[in-house]
């Protein structure tokens, strides 16, 4: 989904949270992942069968790219929240969160890939996020 989809849908403060849980939810995911590495690593043994050993070897081969890929998919979005709370504030009324979304188009010159025009709720000033 878009992210000006998403704020449409949901508001920004529920975005901003949603954003927040998923990006730890990966954080999470990643590290069961890299335990589960340690543990396979410290199972390996040679001299049992040869099948046991490379099953184990897989495990931790599949563990490492699931880590590798949680650590990105929690840095990316966790980048793209904090770069967008911070332009979440209006400056006219100093109220943070409470925008509404005009008008998005596609834009390689921000950190989310979209231009977002916004207005304030409270006062109905009007800026570009991205």
């Amino acid at each position: 989904m878009r992210i000006d989809d998403a704020l449409r849908k949901r508001g920004f403060r529920r975005w901003y949270e949603r954003q927040l849980i998923e990006s730890h939810a990966y954080l999470v995911t990643g590290l069961l992942s890299l335990i589960m590495m340690a543990i396979a690593l410290e199972m390996i043994a040679f001299r049992h069968s040869l099948l046991h050993a490379i099953a184990l070897t897989a495990i931790e081969l599949g563990g490492g790219a699931l880590v590798v890929f949680s650590w990105d998919r929690f840095r990316c979005l966790l980048a793209n929240a904090e770069a967008l709370a911070v332009q979440a504030v209006c400056a006219q009324c100093r109220t943070y969160g409470r925008l509404q979304v005009i008008d998005a188009h596609d834009s390689e010159q921000t950190i989310t890939g979209r231009l977002l025009t916004v207005r304030c709720r409270g006062c109905a000033h009007e800026w570009r996020m991205g």
